[in-house]
């Protein structure tokens, strides 16, 4: 999988796919820390002096029609203002065309295309559509590791009608990251996993289990664990205790002895990767289980190597911490667990190919 400064990207035409599926509110972005995370790959291409740029991304879940709530207006102004130059919205692909057409004969060289999921060929992953879009560029730049187990035409079609493809800064680090503390921790390696959906965590424990010394489980997974009467093999510490005092019985939160448990294996720990939640910590009274996995986690940064990730999870590190306190904190949720399960990525395979 090449990267970015292996390329020539000079008077060349840049197709990039990028993440940002970010918060919006009212029309306008209320989290751009999405579009923060891609802003080096972007920027840096800006330098290389290419002939045309278009980024393209998805929004929320239009189901294949337009809706101005998930329009991708918002995040080219937005960008307009991190780049510095105006960052064109391209509505349609007959605009694209026109686009594709003109480059090089104004001065307008970067351009945003609108929300991918506009068009219901996108998670289809019709080739027809990968192609209308990506012919005539020469370059495919994935920076979306966040969308990678997913087979949509912008991940596995768009690079089938380029001339060359690599990956973007952002993909690679999170690729590097993953990669190294999947196949290759420094032991002892603990795996923290909560949060819900049992049935998206299970194939992520079965396959850790061969690589990681104990993996702590909390959350409405380990809920689920307990109710269903899942063996998981002694490497695996389920709750023995829950909170608040009062409302054990509805088990929202981990207890006292059960921290202590976890905290103790990850204060031994040489590499420790968390993901999902212990209880239901937007709830004050039921965020002491997650608080203390995190301080635990944090204080172990100049010891061990300490990933974490999820779409909750980064909202607690948000909220109790700081992303600072760990080493990696990545941006992908379905698309981390889906690569720490040893499953295989379309995306990233694309690149590859």
């Amino acid at each position: 999988m090449r990267n970015l400064e292996e390329m020539d990207f000079a008077g060349k035409k840049v197709l990039v796919r990028c993440g940002f599926d970010v918060v919006m509110q009212d029309g306008k972005v209320v989290d751009g820390s999405r579009i923060l995370s891609g802003l080096k790959t972007i920027s840096y291409l800006q330098k290389q002096k290419p002939e045309l740029i278009l980024i393209t991304s998805h929004m929320g879940r239009p189901e294949g029609k337009f809706d101005p709530a998930f329009s991708n207006a918002s995040v080219a102004s937005y960008l307009s203002k991190l780049l510095g130059v105006q960052v064109n919205l391209v509505e349609n692909l007959d605009e694209l065309a026109e686009v594709k057409s003109m480059a090089g004969l104004n001065g307008a060289s970067i351009f945003m295309l609108e929300n991918l999921r506009f068009w219901p060929e996108e998670e289809a992953g019709d080739e027809a559509f990968a192609q209308r879009v990506a012919e005539g560029f020469d370059v495919y730049v994935n920076d979306a590791f966040s969308v990678c187990h997913r087979a949509h035409a912008s991940l596995v079609g768009f690079p089938k009608f380029t001339e060359e493809k690599c990956a973007g800064f952002l993909l690679e680090e999170e690729y590097e990251n993953l990669k190294k503390v999947k196949n290759e921790p420094d032991h002892p390696a603990v795996l923290v996993i909560g949060g819900a959906k049992i049935e998206t965590k299970l194939p992520v424990i079965n396959f850790m289990l061969k690589h990681y010394d104990k993996i702590l489980v909390g959350g409405k997974i380990a809920n689920e664990a307990i109710d269903q009467g899942i063996d998981l093999g002694e490497k695996v510490l389920l709750p023995i205790d829950f909170a608040p005092a009062g409302k054990e019985a509805e088990r929202l939160d981990i207890g006292v002895k059960t921290s202590y448990a976890f905290t103790k294996e990850i204060d031994q720990a040489a590499t420790i990767v968390w993901n999902g939640p212990m209880g239901k910590f937007e709830d004050e009274e039921c965020s002491n289980g997650t608080k203390e996995i995190l301080r635990a986690i944090a204080e172990r940064k100049e010891d061990a190597l300490t990933v974490l990730g999820g779409g909750e999870t980064v909202t607690a590190v948000n909220n109790f911490s700081s992303i600072s306190n760990f080493d990696y904190v990545s941006m992908s949720g379905g698309a981390m667990l889906e690569f720490l399960s040893g499953k295989e990525m379309p995306g990233l395979k694309a690149l590859k190919e």
